[in-house]
């Protein structure tokens, strides 16, 4: 391992070939091998910013440069920003860099900060946090929700101290998180972040609360055979929903049942509390049967491939909608192809009956309520099969009456 500075050329070339050896295994790095790695970002940087004191180079020239000096290609480009899509236009010079694009390329290829930086902007700059005050967050449906256990009164003697209300809730006056505020970008402009904030704040708290009971995580416990399993259950419709819940909680995943608050859209969710387990959060927002199962299959995706401790939070939102995000459609995927695995697809996505749609479900052991929502789901077309997904039937058969559920 180099610990010196780099001043030959000699050593500035081994740098570099350590440097790209360390990069072709990065996930699989011990953590010695990470430290080494961002040891050698540093030397090779000064070397070079020593040994040539030219004016720094765009952007554009220091990732040019250093795709040559390492042989990587713009698929090796995509895969570092996310998408193909990214490094063609960052190559083009169609897109500028983006803050998490700089942190990216900065860290796991070694280019210089002050290279990256240089005249670059954010075109697409995502919101600032916004700061939290009371009347931002709905406090009153957050009091009749039960946020707020173990306080003493009613809502109309906390209205007049909202600011005690927010403390006592956990969440101050400083600025939410900016994952949250990512959330208003674009075409979810019209969620409220705070709202979203408070909603993953009490479903952590709650998550917390049932950690005691739940038995220890394990990943390597939510393998195919489980999986099919699990799907099975679907063809259950009075008691599926409550066996899978049992059998994910039996996994050592929390699952918690919140249901949403106004201008969120939520329906689901992916959380780690503060020691590493995951959570499924569900809103019930859509009392249907077949949007059950895709969100609990969504977020059992999002668990496996995307939950850590860099992204602790995954919140979806209109969950039915198409999504652009990278991990949205991978998980979309995962969830598409567990719950009706292509070769059984293949088989029903042309049937349009119901009698046939029953047979094939029964055929196949899955819930009629998932061939139909799926059918509906490439359809684009929500207004077919409307007998067979389930329509009010998800609450009930979680024990909810429609006379206590929260409107």
């Amino acid at each position: 391992m180099m610990k010196t500075v780099i001043r030959t050329a000699k050593q500035h070339a081994e740098a570099l070939k350590r440097l790209i050896a360390l990069q072709e295994r990065w996930d699989s790095l011990k953590e010695s091998e990470r430290d080494e790695h961002d040891l050698l970002v540093v030397l090779v940087a000064d070397y070079e910013n020593t040994r040539h004191p030219v004016q720094p180079p765009t952007p554009l020239e220091a990732i040019r440069f250093r795709m040559d000096q390492m042989g990587y290609t713009q698929k090796d480009l995509g895969v570092l920003l996310g998408a193909a899509s990214r490094a063609s236009e960052v190559l083009s010079g169609k897109r500028q860099l983006s803050q998490e694009m700089m942190r990216r390329l900065h860290h796991q290829w070694g280019i210089p900060a002050a290279s990256l930086l240089g005249p670059a902007t954010d075109p697409d700059p995502e919101p600032p946090a916004p700061g939290r005050a009371p009347a931002d967050f709905p406090l009153k449906q957050m009091w009749e929700h039960g946020y707020f256990p173990g306080l003493k009164g009613t809502w109309r003697d906390w209205s007049k101290k909202k600011d005690q209300l927010l403390s006592h809730f956990g969440l101050g006056k400083s600025a939410g998180s900016p994952l949250l505020a990512r959330q208003m970008a674009g075409e979810k402009a019209k969620v409220c972040p705070h709202a979203l904030e408070a909603w993953r704040h009490r479903a952590l708290q709650l998550a917390a609360d049932a950690e005691a009971g739940l038995a220890p995580w394990d990943r390597g416990a939510i393998n195919d055979t489980f999986l099919r399993w699990l799907v099975g259950l679907s063809h259950l419709e009075t008691e599926g929903p409550s066996l899978a819940l049992d059998a994910l909680r039996g996994k050592g995943i929390a699952v918690v049942i919140l249901p949403r608050l106004d201008h969120t859209y939520l329906d689901g969710a992916a959380l780690l509390t503060a020691s590493g387990r995951p959570v499924i959060g569900f809103t019930l927002r859509q009392n249907r049967l077949d949007n059950f199962w895709f969100v609990l299959f969504h977020e059992l995706g999002h668990v496996l491939r995307h939950l850590s401790g860099e992204t602790p939070t995954i919140l979806d939102t209109e969950i039915d909608a198409r999504r652009d995000s990278p991990i949205e459609k991978e998980a979309d995927r995962f969830a598409l192809d567990t719950l009706i695995p292509p070769p059984v697809w293949q088989r029903v996505r042309r049937l349009r009956y119901a009698a046939d749609l029953r047979k094939a479900a029964a055929r196949e052991q899955i819930g009629v309520s998932v061939i139909a929502g799926r059918l509906r789901r490439e359809a684009e077309n929500y207004r077919i099969h409307n007998t067979l997904v389930g329509q009010k039937k998800l609450r009930a058969a979680l024990g909810y009456s429609e006379s206590d559920w929260p409107k």
